[in-house]
């Protein structure tokens, strides 16, 4: 060990915590990952049922000119398949496969909206505006994973041109920096169509990121082997380099002043580095200051109150079905990876004064008002639909299908039906909704065909990654971000104001998918390597 160049301890193996601890094995660091659970990925994840494989987490990956370059850096070999979108809504249905499906989705909307055509029409060249600045973004590859400056007529004739047009994207980006509720309100005042618009979305996110989605469909990708191959191909890389894990380890205490953490059992880990790749709330919870300089608590007393402050994401309910139905037949029912609204209506009211009454008077109602809010959210709602053996036909048995179809859903919910008592029950009930939809809909009659059926809800997601609120995404756009939110800040999104530790994750910039965990879990490792070089 005496040839490695410090000891690092990374807290948390989801994406963020895998990445950084690859990368930091290839600079030949003393890497020790702890996880809570008993494998790694986080909420990145592929099991099997019966013969059925399922994924948690994402369905599909987004490249955002970073996922494949970063494991191509690492020197790691998968392989990929291709992932095409579907949107439907009632009985419209159409494919993303190009930016031209954006004229099938104006013609979707004024077959469903024909008073509204005009609104439309300025919403669409919106859509397409946001979405060429979005091109622009994921034109190539993130230069911190490729050597563009090698080939010199690249950098002239293209690299130089971009980076200008990625400038002036930016400055885009920040003028279209409000809510999509606000925005669209300016276009329209169709309450429906502005939920359909938005429902699939977390609640305000910013026109740029929303409006601008259209072309990140097309972005999409499925590791074959499901999504869960993308952590087991850096486990063992990690493993490959020298790198040490230890799971089933909670850690429960950080003290800085003397560099060591301390896990639930009692057992002590000492490092020169620390990365949090976990839940930040947790990291300030257990944080003891004890020993440091007066200047660096009061920093982290401040930090630590606005994280405190903040609100994360919503989160998720998933519905697991394995169906005695061919592969053929969904083929042509929307595909491998759709969006279902059942309804042109849109959530309105129901996903918002009443889910907030509904959790502000829980105690005083009962569980059918409760249940009749759902059938309400349920039938209105968006659905995110998947279908692993469409992209590898290997994740299904011969001749049947497995599906998992899931929504937007806030844990505030769920918390207070589980303090009922009653979360079986309602778990239960919202699956035989969900089905009795697609059922009378999407893919007809398919019930009588179910061979089984579970689901997760945000307190599984609660327990199982130690997420606050369950959250898929990190903190919410409904409250001040307590990290970094702008594009032009990223590099600095791993520093925190606590010595010689640094975060990465989905909890380190806002918002956080996995191609930006996994970019924050490389700004870490950049901020050792720089903090290492000041010390000698």
């Amino acid at each position: 060990m005496n040839n490695k160049k410090g000891k690092v301890v990374i807290v948390g193996a989801g994406m963020g915590g895998l990445t950084a601890s690859a990368y930091l094995c290839k600079e030949n660091y003393d890497v020790l990952l702890l996880e809570k659970n008993d494998r790694t990925g986080g909420l990145v994840h592929t099991f099997s049922r019966e013969g059925f494989s399922f994924d948690t987490g994402p369905r599909a990956f987004v490249n955002s000119g970073m996922v494949k370059p970063i494991l191509k850096d690492l020197g790691i070999e998968w392989e990929t398949m291709e992932n095409v979108i579907s949107l439907a809504i009632e009985d419209q249905m159409f494919r993303v496969d190009s930016m031209d499906s954006l004229n099938d989705y104006k013609q979707t909307l004024i077959n469903l909206y024909p008073e509204d055509a005009d609104d439309i029409e300025k919403i669409g060249k919106s859509i397409q505006k946001l979405s060429e600045y979005t091109k622009t973004l994921y034109a190539f590859d993130n230069p911190y994973f490729v050597d563009y400056m090698s080939d010199k007529k690249f950098v002239l004739t293209k690299l130089l041109p971009w980076t200008f047009k990625l400038l002036y994207t930016l400055r885009k980006f920040k003028q279209f920096n409000m809510p999509m509720e606000e925005f669209l309100g300016d276009l329209t005042d169709n309450e429906s169509l502005k939920d359909i618009l938005t429902q699939f979305f977390f609640r305000k996110t910013p026109t740029y990121f929303a409006l601008g989605y259209f072309h990140v469909w097309l972005d999409y990708f499925y590791p074959k082997g499901g999504t869960g191959v993308l952590p087991k191909l850096l486990h063992e890389k990690i493993l490959e380099g020298g790198g040490k894990f230890k799971l089933n380890t909670t850690i429960k205490e950080v003290i800085p002043s003397k560099s060591k953490v301390t896990d639930s059992d009692g057992n002590i880990y000492e490092y020169d580095h620390l990365i949090w790749a976990a839940d930040l709330k947790t990291l300030y919870k257990g944080l003891n200051t004890i020993g440091l300089d007066e200047n660096v608590t009061k920093k982290i007393a401040a930090q630590s109150e606005m994280i405190f402050s903040s609100k994360p994401a919503e989160s998720s309910f998933i519905l697991y079905l394995a169906v005695d139905r061919p592969l053929s037949y969904f083929r042509e029912k929307g595909g491998e990876h759709a969006f279902y609204t059942p309804s042109r209506k849109g959530l309105g009211k129901t996903n918002r004064e009443t889910k907030e009454e509904l959790i502000e008077d829980f105690e005083k109602k009962s569980k059918e008002e409760v249940f009749a809010w759902l059938n309400d959210f349920c039938n209105l709602n968006t659905f995110e639909v998947s279908i692993p053996a469409l992209r590898d036909s290997t994740l299904a048995p011969d001749g049947k299908t497995g599906i998992m179809i899931s929504c937007l859903f806030d844990y505030d919910v769920v918390d207070k039906i589980n303090g009922a008592g009653w979360i079986d029950e309602f778990k239960n009930e919202m699956e035989n909704q969900i089905i009795k939809i697609f059922s009378k809909s999407f893919y007809q009659d398919f019930e009588k065909d179910i061979l089984f059926k579970f689901s997760t809800t945000p307190l599984t997601i609660r327990k199982t990654v130690g997420s606050t609120g369950g959250a898929i995404v990190g903190w919410s756009f409904e409250t001040k971000s307590p990290v970094f939110n702008e594009l032009k800040d990223m590099p600095k999104s791993a520093q925190t104001p606590i010595p010689n530790v640094f975060q990465a994750g989905q909890w380190a910039y806002a918002p956080a998918g996995v191609p930006i965990a996994m970019l924050t879990g490389w700004h870490a490792t950049q901020e050792i390597i720089r903090n290492q070089g000041k010390n000698k």
